[in-house]
């Protein structure tokens, strides 16, 4: 089964919101593209073709896919036809733009403690074990534990190298298999439910639709979800009290003057507002997490073990024989 990367599955969901947007036949956009690509994009593109021509629905043919981000997809696709707009299919494709350019910048600022790693390993098989091992007799100020690793290694060479392939191999596949991080995650939570009160899609439907976006199973498995579910406060946290608070008193302002039609837009437009700032919030603690996971992480991972080559070289191999040559 072909798959796509961020950066494909993106583009594809780019041109299906445009399709939607210019109301231009779904089966049509996709005959275009199937054209125009090739390799895995066409063949996943013709199979969504094919899947519509047969009958099925837009977000069925997407869900028969099995892709890992299918629950955002089919949000995006639910969003879209609730609203007509499919500002919420270029969101998710933004979103998965970003996450293909982190995971770049990923490999790219790991790249140096991995060769790091290896040049070292490789230094001690080659050059700093046989040195240990050829002149043990003469050298006797090396620690028993370098010794011994230099006659382990002799004939254990490859044991090392194949234990750190199966932990990247499990770390590659827990990362894939990984659920998105809670900062984004609350993001899309919120700036879709924000986007969708915006359109004038009931509450129920909009919180469900924002809860398949971010992942929120609870939620999403709420029937008639509502600003009171628990899980609703929990997410919405201290603010939700505070947004009751201002209702309220406006409530009371508004009947008094007997205006309670300004009071519902009042509160519709407070908690878009509410909304939005949440997203805003959470989108930060997102980039500054993965500015320290991403970035400040592997060059401190870089410092330091250029730093312990360095000194463990010194005083492990290089000061005894200096220390040998002192007592002669």
């Amino acid at each position: 089964m072909p798959t796509l990367n961020d950066q494909q599955l993106a583009e594809l969901l780019d041109e299906v919101g445009s399709a939607i947007e210019h109301s231009i036949p779904i089966t049509a956009a996709l005959g275009r593209v199937a054209e125009q690509q090739h390799g895995s994009t066409a063949k996943i593109v013709q199979k969504l073709l094919t899947s519509v021509q047969q009958g099925a629905s837009l977000e069925e043919s997407f869900q028969k896919l099995n892709f890992a981000d299918e629950g955002q997809i089919t949000a995006a696709i639910q969003a879209a036809a609730q609203t007509g707009k499919p500002d919420l299919l270029y969101r998710f494709a933004e979103t998965l733009r970003s996450r293909h350019d982190t995971r770049q910048i990923l490999r790219l600022n790991w790249f140096y403690p991995c060769v790091l790693t290896v040049l070292a390993y490789v230094l001690f098989v080659n050059s700093l074990a046989p040195l240990v091992r050829d002149n043990q007799m003469l050298i006797t100020q090396w620690p028993d534990a370098v010794v011994s690793a230099s006659f382990w290694i002799e004939s254990w060479w490859w044991a090392p190298p194949c234990i750190a392939s199966a932990f990247f191999v499990a770390l590659l596949v827990l990362l894939k298999r990984q659920r998105m991080p809670t900062p984004l995650s609350h993001s899309l939570f919120y700036s879709t439910l924000a986007s969708q009160l915006a359109s004038d899609v009931p509450e129920t439907q909009a919180i469900h639709t924002a809860a398949l976006m971010a992942g929120e199973v609870e939620l999403w498995q709420t029937e008639n979800a509502s600003f009171d579910t628990p899980r609703m406060a929990q997410l919405l946290g201290p603010q939700r009290d505070r947004y009751l608070t201002q209702n309220e008193d406006r409530s009371e302002t508004t009947a008094m003057a007997s205006a309670s039609a300004i009071d519902t837009n009042w509160s519709k437009i407070s908690r878009r507002a509410q909304l939005q700032h949440l997203a805003f919030t959470s989108e930060q603690k997102a980039r500054r997490r993965d500015k320290l996971i991403h970035q400040f992480l592997p060059h401190a991972v870089s410092f330091s073990l250029g730093f312990i080559f360095i000194v463990s070289t010194a005083c492990l191999f290089i000061a005894p024989i200096y220390g040998q040559i002192a007592q002669w």
